[in-house]
Order: structure tokens, then C-alpha cells, then sequence
């Protein structure tokens, strides 16, 4: 029997890619949404998705971490207190920039 590694490697890729494809679509977990630091910095944040059109936030550590909490407050309330990792709830990416 002759296995063709072309072949199995575009499966493997295509599985890959819908699996992907599917944990990014989940519903609600695409979003932007406006935040407002304790330090008075207003953001514009992009949750599991390409980052808002502007300039990055420069933030501190502190502020990074405050702008994630923030802006993935919908995701923990649509996800409930357990989800399977990784997955668009429970691995978000963030991406802010300066909204003002």
C-alpha cells in the first residue's frame, strides 16, 4: 500500500483549517468594543479579530492587562464559568488602539 504525503497533507491542512475556521466563528465571540481605563484612556479593542483601524495604544503592562480584562467581559458572559480550551472564549485575542 503507498500512502501519498501530498494528498494526506492537504486533508491534514483542510481539517486544520475548518476546525479554525469554526472556533473562530462562534457566535458572539467576534467583536469590538469601546474601553476606558482606570487611568482615563479611552480604546477602541478588537476581540478575535484584525485589530481596529488606528493607531496601537501604548500601554504599560498594567493597562494591557486592564484593556483585556475589560474587553473580554462579553466573551466570559456568554461562555459561562466552563468552556473547552483553547477556543475563542477562553483564548481570546485582543488588539487595541487609542480611541481619543
Amino acid at each position: 500500500m503507498k500512502i501519498v504525503l501530498p494528498g494526506c497533507a492537504m486533508v491534514c491542512a483542510a481539517a486544520l483549517w475548518s476546525t479554525g475556521a469554526l472556533a473562530a466563528a462562534a457566535p458572539g465571540s467576534v467583536y469590538q468594543t469601546p474601553v476606558q481605563l482606570s487611568s482615563g484612556k479611552n480604546l477602541l479593542c478588537g476581540v478575535n479579530e484584525a485589530p481596529p483601524a488606528g493607531e496601537p495604544a501604548a500601554l504599560t503592562r498594567r493597562e494591557q492587562v486592564e484593556a483585556d480584562v475589560l474587553a473580554t467581559q462579553r466573551l466570559r458572559l456568554l461562555s459561562g464559568p466552563f468552556s473547552p480550551y483553547p477556543s475563542a472564549y477562553t483564548a481570546p485575542t485582543v488588539a487595541c488602539v487609542s480611541a481619543g
